[in-house]
């Protein structure tokens, strides 16, 4: 069930964000933009980036050793990409357990994360989340306090966590805009494989076969709204989208093969003249269209 009421975090509460790209730059500056005049600490591997989130004025101060982050703050955001927050869990997956901080992360993938953690006291301090949102440019220049308005974030919580870890996690989201919702990690990573990771492979897979062929460049003039539409996707972050697709391997490629099987079906009724299979087909993919909504703007990407 989907769960929005917006409510502001205390201002006692001392927040740490590692990693100040799209996202954790982001959440910091959504959290201003809330009202929360708490302490928020940053640590990114980018000096620059680091220096211009604390000339932003939306975090008071660089973070230290990220060892300590578990027991100086008592919310840690973690946002990495997939790879890097597997490594930064198994190097710290000790001190998060020892310390008393709630764990949030913000990676598209999450069944790897709960494996990372699985069985261990770790998992009964993280609440790992995905908040689905985003832009098709990365890093500090494009966060924005506005990114997780109206979005839904998806917790996949271990069985027994604490309700109060729970609770901090659906107050930040509810702070920054957004509704939350909870599932089992598996069964995010086979929905977001069809609705998310497909979608931006299908783009790339699309400008990749004009790319090869030289010179389609110049058919550029002759696009409409259309190609704009379906190539958006890919002017997102190439290195961050294979990090996705490769921890999501296994539902990814299911996928690939439902889409498949329904494109060889339209080349097969082109290519044997099937005009009735042809309209059948369009048509029942315009009535799935305007059945589930699509023809609305969205309010979660």
């Amino acid at each position: 069930m989907d769960r929005f009421t917006r409510h502001p975090l205390p201002d006692t509460l001392r927040i740490a964000i590692v990693g100040l790209g799209l996202l954790g730059g982001s959440v910091a500056q959504g959290l201003r933009a809330s009202g929360f005049s708490g302490r928020i600490a940053g640590h990114d591997l980018q000096d620059a980036t680091l220096q211009a989130a604390l000339s932003a004025g939306v975090i008071d101060e660089g973070a230290g050793d990220p060892r300590q982050l578990f027991m100086d703050f008592d919310l840690v955001v973690l946002c990495q990409p997939v790879d890097a927050l597997l490594q930064f869990l198994a190097r710290h997956r000790d001190g998060l357990a020892a310390g008393s901080a709630t764990v949030l992360d913000v990676a598209s993938v999450k069944a790897p994360v709960a494996a990372a953690i699985a069985g261990t006291p770790a998992e009964q301090r993280m609440v790992p989340c995905h908040p689905i949102a985003g832009r098709e440019r990365s890093g500090w220049p494009a966060a924005t306090a506005e990114l997780f308005h109206g979005r839904l974030c998806v917790l996949t919580p271990a069985d027994g966590i604490a309700p109060h870890r729970l609770a901090l996690a659906e107050t930040l989201w509810s702070a920054l805009g957004a509704r939350t919702t909870r599932m089992a990690a598996e069964q995010h990573d086979r929905m977001l494989s069809a609705t998310s990771h497909l979608p931006q492979l299908l783009s790339y897979a699309f400008l990749h076969s004009l790319a090869a062929r030289g010179g389609a460049e110049h058919w550029l003039p002759y696009c409409g709204t259309g190609f704009r539409s379906f190539t958006r996707l890919g002017g997102s972050d190439p290195a961050l989208w294979s990090d996705i697709a490769l921890h999501n391997a296994p539902a990814i490629l299911q996928e690939i093969d439902h889409f498949s099987a329904s494109l060889a079906l339209l080349r097969s009724s082109l290519a044997q003249g099937r005009s009735a299979d042809l309209t059948e087909a369009f048509a029942q993919a315009r009535s799935f269209h305007d059945r589930v909504g699509l023809q609305q703007p969205a309010t979660a990407a």
